[in-house]
């Protein structure tokens, strides 16, 4: 007679949901590098335009690297304008260019990396406030006599602020438009510096994937500003312009002290600051500015984008510092 037998043991809850955990972050895993090997290849494929074949109008090539630049009707001083962390580098302030004033004509300048200027595909030094800026004031030097008037937007700004204190004899003065020197990246900007990863997600949401043009003009759903169909249409050519995604990675890829500001109390030049009150840059952070810079004189704009949407104010700002 055989003896009885324990009945088998059943599983635990907790180890049921371990597994079924398990399986669900192994399953994301492969997805997250399957959807980032087909993105980086397809970023690749599309990007295949050489910026030598392009019949650009103006360009000023120093030491083999190309600045493309926009020069727009106006008036006698001429007032260089340095855009923001944006593919399309300046050409979208085409009516910030027009409208600041009779007096001013604008030179739009794309940064190294951006629009049609030269790309830098690895990520390093040569992204930092105070490398750019070293890669503009030669192109200042070359074209300009004399010193120069300054609107910065974001990004620009830095570089504007990095000029005005490394090369106080090439800059008159300096508008800056929603500047944060202070800020942390924020989504999806924090996931683009991931190795291997960020490419995909710099392409989905930044140059030619999915998301990029929603993302270019994050405000134009709430009454912000929108492209037109001509801005779209140019900036399809700019991203496909050879290591497009892989050079605004490599940008975004650098520390942030890249982006940190060396001692802004230095600055000899006048300096006006636009805030647009609907945008990202917050209350703290105009105020920090303000502590860092007693002199800077500050003007609200309640607009999400005061260089797209509030040009008079930021005409206004120029003219407070051209005196």
């Amino acid at each position: 007679m055989k003896g009885l037998q324990a009945p088998p043991k059943t599983e635990k809850p907790s180890r049921i949901v371990a597994r079924f955990l398990t399986l669900i972050i192994f399953a994301t895993a492969a997805g997250v590098v399957i959807y980032a090997a087909v993105i980086n290849q397809q970023a690749d494929v599309a990007e295949d335009i050489e910026p030598v074949n392009l019949e650009l109008e103006d360009t000023t090539v120093i030491d083999g690297f190309l600045t493309n630049v926009r020069v727009d009707p106006g008036g006698p001083t001429p007032v260089v304008i340095l855009h923001d962390v944006d593919i399309a580098g300046g050409l979208i302030l085409d009516d910030l260019s027009l409208g600041l004033g009779v007096d001013y004509h604008g030179v739009r300048l794309d940064l190294p990396g951006f629009g049609f200027s030269t790309r830098m595909p690895i990520e390093g030094p040569h992204h930092t406030v105070s490398r750019v800026a070293e890669r503009v004031a030669p192109v200042l030097e070359e074209r300009f006599d004399a010193p120069v008037l300054i609107v910065g937007i974001g990004f620009g700004g830095e570089v504007g602020a990095e000029l005005a204190l490394t090369q106080p004899d090439l800059i008159e003065g300096l508008v800056m438009v929603d500047v944060d020197f202070w800020s942390e990246p924020r989504f999806p900007a924090s996931l683009e510096g991931f190795p291997w990863l960020g490419k995909a997600a710099t392409y989905t949401w930044e140059t030619g994937g999915r998301f990029a043009l929603d993302n270019w003009a994050p405000f134009c759903d709430e009454g912000g500003w929108c492209p037109t169909p001509e801005e779209v249409s140019t900036r399809s050519l700019i991203i496909e312009i050879e290591n497009t995604t892989d050079s605004l990675h490599g940008f975004r890829s650098t520390p942030d002290a890249a982006l940190a500001p060396s001692n802004l109390t230095d600055i000899t030049a006048p300096v006006a600051y636009v805030w647009s009150t609907e945008g990202r840059v917050t209350e703290d952070t105009v105020a920090r500015l303000e502590r860092e810079l007693p002199t800077v004189s500050v003007t609200e704009s309640s607009t999400f984008q005061a260089h797209l949407e509030d040009l008079g104010t930021v005409a206004s700002a120029l003219a407070s510092i051209d005196r």
